[in-house]
């Protein structure tokens, strides 16, 4: 009998086709939200809250008490309402930005999460991550080139996404020490859903099955998406997986070339490369301090409190994610 190619891969490789698997439903969810034609801002970020509740729906129908079982539901509903407005801005970048200019700016998120690490988690952020967040904020200098390229209301999104996005990490690590991730999930589909249905109902109308079609895929593409993230987080360190993450920045690229006539300049490619640069530097570091931390526990182990991989993962997925929605 012949093994099937994907159970004769390593973990390693498993990991890394699932996190470009990731990365290219990431790409495709921004593609489609450029394609879209006269339908409301409103209605896309319901399509995409709707798409977030449904992939909770088989668990939350086996076991309703359970998956709504929490003791964090003001931290849950927090993690909700983060995500539910960073949506509305980063689709606004993407709708108004060129795909690899507000991709690139999306990655700043990792950025944000080392300057509110100290305040927010109490975590000691040292001088070398510090060195590298300032340059990764540099690249965003390169890239709106204040004087040069009118800082309007596109950019100020991306970053405004961005900065919201490491909200969402934060959080998420907070509700991670005891939270199932698919409890997570589901509060942030019924808070996002419910956040904005409201905004959405007046100027909701048939879009036609084209753009009926465009929504049904930005609502699938996104819980995809991260459930493929996560899985290759299962197989493989966030530190292997995070740097494979960046290839979406090539789909971002091609797409804008192929798709949009959008040509990359010198500037982009140098503020990509400081952002990404400090951003995998910060990944790394991370990672290093990690397993420091982890050597006393290996020589002397205690008996953790039981938690299930996915759990586990839910962390890492939106620590080291560039998207993490």
């Amino acid at each position: 009998m012949t093994t099937p190619p994907l159970a004769a891969m390593t973990p390693l490789a498993r990991a890394a086709l699932l996190a470009v698997a990731s990365a290219f439903l990431f790409n495709l969810e921004t593609v489609v939200v450029k394609a879209i034609e006269g339908v409301p801002l409103a209605t896309i970020v319901l399509a995409r809250a709707v798409g977030q509740l449904a992939w909770a729906m088989p668990a939350f129908a086996r076991d309703p008490i359970g998956v709504m079982r929490t003791g964090q539901l003001k931290l849950n509903l927090l993690r909700g309402a983060l995500s539910g407005i960073s949506w509305y801005m980063y689709f606004v970048s993407f709708a108004m930005l060129p795909l690899a200019t507000a991709t690139v700016l999306s990655f700043t998120s990792v950025l944000f999460v080392t300057a509110l690490a100290g305040p927010v988690l109490g975590e000691v952020v040292r001088w070398r991550r510090w060195t590298a967040t300032l340059v990764g904020f540099a690249g965003v200098v390169a890239i709106v080139r204040p004087g040069t390229l009118e800082v309007g209301w596109p950019v100020l999104a991306a970053i405004c996404s961005a900065f919201l996005g490491a909200g969402i990490v934060l959080t998420t690590k907070m509700l991670a020490r005891s939270e199932r991730t698919i409890t997570i999930m589901f509060y942030i589909g019924l808070v996002t859903t419910a956040l904005a249905l409201p905004v959405a109902l007046p100027g909701l109308a048939w879009p036609g099955w084209w753009n009926l079609f465009l929504l049904f895929l930005t609502a699938t593409c996104g819980p995809a998406a991260m459930i493929l993230w996560i899985n290759a987080l299962r197989l493989a360190d966030a530190s292997v997986v995070a740097p494979v993450g960046y290839v979406r920045l090539v789909f971002a690229a091609a797409f804008g070339v192929v798709l949009f006539n959008e040509i990359p300049d010198v500037w982009l490619g140098i503020g990509a490369v400081l952002i990404v640069g400090s951003a995998l530097y910060i990944t790394q570091r991370e990672a290093k301090v990690a397993q420091r931390k982890a050597a006393p526990l290996v020589a002397a182990p205690a008996i953790p409190p039981q938690r299930g991989p996915a759990e586990s993962a839910s962390s890492s997925a939106d620590a080291s994610s560039p998207k993490s929605r």
